[in-house]
Parts: structure tokens; sequence; C-alpha cells
């Protein structure tokens, strides 16, 4: 079974950018009186501005307007995108930019299927942009992750069935939607260990393309 195609989420995977969530998230908690730590920050990962909001507020949500939950989740976006100026090819997790190249080299078809919508200007930033040939439009998928229909979008641009495909995330609702797919699953990070990913890391340098390459093979034949 061929490996056609691999498809990464990008913060927490490419781009050293959930601290800056945590920082522009907390921020706002700090200003309308919520708590928030570097967990629920995980938990957040992935999910549409709306529903951050709400699972920030959590039993304060219903006090809250719609049209309030969106002004809120537009300054939380503004506070990130005055962090992500600062953002230089420094900022790239290590080991992912060796990925990214091995994985060029190949000639294996490489996509973005993030939830966020400074993706374009995060990857301009860390200078990674030519590496991509599909990125996902987040303004046209309907439902956020954990539904999976951006990683489906994803393939679907890069012209692969999603059996020929690996997926990789560091949150939890990028995980479940990659699983309900039929893409090979890669979860970096301890807190997905109960999701039970295909291959669990703990830190992107563990992902080698030598070792991606066969541990989809082996999946992909029955032996894992």
């Amino acid at each position: 079974m061929k490996l056609e195609a691999v498809i990464f989420d990008l913060d927490g995977v490419i781009a050293d950018t959930v601290e800056l969530y945590y920082i522009a998230t907390k921020r706002l908690a700090d200003e309308i009186g919520v708590p928030f730590d570097r967990t629920l920050n995980q938990k957040l990962q992935g999910m549409s501005r709306l529903s951050m909001v709400e699972a920030l507020l959590g039993d304060q949500a219903n006090e809250w307007t719609d049209e309030e939950k969106v002004a809120l989740g537009n300054k939380r976006g503004e506070y990130y995108r005055q962090l992500i100026e600062q953002l230089t090819p420094h900022d790239v997790l290590p080991g992912m930019l060796q990925l990214l190249k091995d994985i060029r080299e190949e000639g294996v078809k490489i996509g973005l299927a993030s939830s966020s919508s400074n993706a374009s200007f995060v990857v301009e930033r860390l200078q990674v942009r030519s590496f991509f040939d599909y990125i996902v439009d987040v303004k046209t998928i309907k439902k956020m992750k954990p539904d999976p229909e951006i990683f489906l979008k994803a393939a679907q641009g890069l012209g692969v069935v999603p059996h020929h495909c690996v997926a990789i995330e560091d949150g939890e609702a990028g995980l479940r939607a990659i699983k309900e797919t039929d893409m090979f699953s890669v979860g970096i990070g301890k807190h997905l260990t109960d999701l039970q990913p295909d291959w669990l890391v703990h830190s992107t340098a563990e992902i080698t393309w030598s070792e991606l390459k066969e541990r989809f093979e082996h999946k992909k034949a029955g032996l894992l």
C-alpha cells in the first residue's frame, strides 16, 4: 500500500504556536474573569472560534449573546494575530523542516488542514509555504474538527483517497477527526494516549520520514 500524501495540522505540529494561543486566550480569560490553564488550552486546539469561546466561558456561556461571543472570539483572534507577527523560521517545531524536505524529495504530496484562519500567514512567516501542494481554506469548511471534513477536503484537494494518506495532529479534536477517516493517524503528545492514534509520539522530533513510511506500510498490511 503506497503512501501518497501527508496531511499536517499547523499549530503544535509545524508551528510552535500553542503557547501563543495560550497567551492570547489567557489575556481574554483574565479580562472576562473566567479560569483558564494550559490543559484547557490544549483541548481548545482545532476548535472553531465560536466553539472555543463557548468552551472558555463554560457554565457562563448562556449568559452571553451570540454577538458577544463572536466579539470575544474576534478579540482573542486579534491578540493572537499580534503575537504571530513575530514568528520566524526558527519557530518551526523540531524535526518538521527535515520531514517536509524528505517528503518532498520522495515526491509524496503534502497538504495542510488547519482550523486557523491565520494558517496562510503563519506558513509564510515560517517560510514553509513552498512545501504544500494544497492548503485547505478554512472558510470553505462547514463542520469544524472533530468532524473529519477538513481532512477529507485536504485529501480531495491533493487528489488522493484517504486510505493512502497520513494525517498528523496534536489536538484532541483534530485526532478524533482523523480517526473518522481511513487515514493513518499520528498523534503528538501524551494527552492523546487515550485516543489511540496509529502512532503516538511525545514530540515532533520523533517523527522521521523513514519510520513514518514503515509504520504506515505495516498498518496497511495488517502488521500493527
